[in-house]
């Protein structure tokens, strides 16, 4: 498998491959409801300038909507993902905002594969993995990898289901395997910043994320749209949105997020 994502023929685009981009711009973080709660920690990542940019990696890189807000925050981003066809729409929304690769590229390879690789030790300033644990069962190899590419004092930024959220609890929710869907249904904060703990790193901070406005519109997209949850979501947007901010006093903590610091070698 090839590590980095190949450039396509240049070639005028289509006014409707265009429009699509356009859209998926305009719909960021996107549709998923989760990804929208969560985007709140954009604010929390580290800024840098032109002459010191933050370097980070953004593992499971999604549809970029990370990667760019990290770039636009003046960091340097290299993106990784499993999925041949995130990585490729990826790549193309990075055409589309015409960012060039030396500040924000991506990569086909798994987190061990990159950081078995030396030459990345020490390298990034921060790293992002959001909504990505709870899919790997060695949490605490991934977690050691990360520490490995991390410079010293490097921040990792985790977000994860919060385990106690009971809002599906009529259905199975876990895999017995690594198959792309949930191993674990997330994490306490207390097992998450543990499990950080233990795997050289000081949790600095802590954030709950959702309202009862996310978890009815997440309701209807499951239940009600189900295998044509983008295409209805983007037609009924303004009405779930409204929903969303009508019930949005409410809280119902669907997300952790937790924060933590590489620890220095011999603390």
């Amino acid at each position: 498998m090839s590590n980095a994502i190949e450039a396509a023929p240049a070639a005028p685009s289509s006014a409707l491959s265009q429009a699509k981009l356009f859209l998926k711009y305009l719909m960021w973080p996107g549709t998923n409801w989760v990804s929208r709660d969560k985007s709140q920690i954009v604010r929390l990542l580290l800024s840098g300038t032109a002459e010191s940019p933050v370097r980070t990696l953004d593992c499971g890189c999604g549809n970029a909507y990370f990667a760019h807000q990290a770039v636009l925050r003046g960091a340097v981003c290299t993106g990784i993902t499993i999925h041949e066809s995130e990585a490729r729409n990826c790549e193309e929304m990075r055409r589309y905002l015409e960012i060039p690769e030396s500040q924000m590229a991506f990569q086909l390879t798994t987190l061990d594969r990159f950081a078995a690789n030396k030459s990345n030790h020490g390298q990034f300033d921060q790293v992002l993995l959001l909504d990505v644990i709870e899919h790997i069962l060695d949490a605490s190899g991934t977690l050691k990898q990360i520490h490995d590419v991390l410079d010293e004092d490097g921040l990792v930024y985790i977000t994860t289901p919060n385990r106690d959220w009971q809002a599906n609890a009529d259905q199975i929710r876990v895999s017995r395997a690594e198959n792309g869907w949930h191993v674990r249904n997330g994490y306490t904060m207390e097992q998450l910043e543990s499990l950080l703990d233990r795997n050289g790193f000081e949790p600095v901070d802590r954030l709950r994320f959702g309202t009862l406005g996310s978890t009815a519109v997440m309701q209807i997209q499951h239940k009600l749209f189900r295998s044509k949850i983008d295409a209805l979501t983007v037609l009924t947007f303004p009405l779930l949105k409204l929903l969303s901010l009508v019930l949005s006093p409410w809280r119902d903590s669907h997300t952790i997020f937790v924060l933590a610091r590489k620890k220095r070698a011999g603390l």
